[in-house]
């Protein structure tokens, strides 16, 4: 009588490893992975111009997510400062509305940041030097070309006095009400 070795047979190891080598090339492969949901946790867009960065910017359309042709929509966002000497925001600019307005603290401070503060109520201006925050504004799109709504993304230019114009694909965002 023949005995047949111990242990694995070939065969079974050479097709246990290429199913495991399949199995695991399969986890990064084509268009739909374990990451494809990951969300950043920032709401808006981020741009840089020299020292001047302007950060998590977004359009605000109210509680619909859209804003109709015709409408107000306010801006949110920060604009930073890293550079050594002040910056002021001289204008902002889209194709998808006929004017834009800006109030407040439009100076921004060297090392230091102004906020946009979206549809929230209340004054907007420089800030007190003794808490050693750059300030807040206001920035509103007026007279929207078209509708606005989540999804796409729509062009908005940022020129400041120094550094430049930097333009950046902004998102709208659904999470405020409108303004006007």
């Amino acid at each position: 009588m023949s005995r047949r070795p111990r242990g694995p047979r070939p065969g079974i190891v050479a097709a246990t490893l290429l199913t495991a080598a399949l199995a695991l090339a399969g986890c990064s492969a084509g268009a739909v992975t374990q990451t494809d949901t990951i969300v950043s946790q920032a709401d808006g867009s981020t741009g840089q111009v020299g020292p001047i960065g302007v950060q998590d910017v977004s359009l605000l359309a109210g509680p619909t997510g859209s804003t109709p042709s015709g409408s107000e929509v306010p801006v949110r966002g920060t604009v930073v400062n890293d550079g050594p000497t002040a910056d002021r925001l001289v204008s902002v600019s889209t194709p998808y509305a006929l004017n834009v307005r800006t109030e407040g603290a439009t100076t921004i401070p060297a090392g230091n940041a102004v906020r946009m503060v979206g549809a929230e109520p209340g004054p907007v201006g420089p800030a007190d030097a003794a808490l050693g925050a750059g300030g807040t504004m206001r920035v509103v799109l007026t007279g929207t070309t078209q509708t606005l709504a989540g999804g796409p993304t729509y062009p908005v230019t940022f020129t400041f006095e120094r550094a430049g114009a930097v333009t950046i694909p902004v998102i709208v965002s659904a999470n405020e009400p409108a303004v006007g």
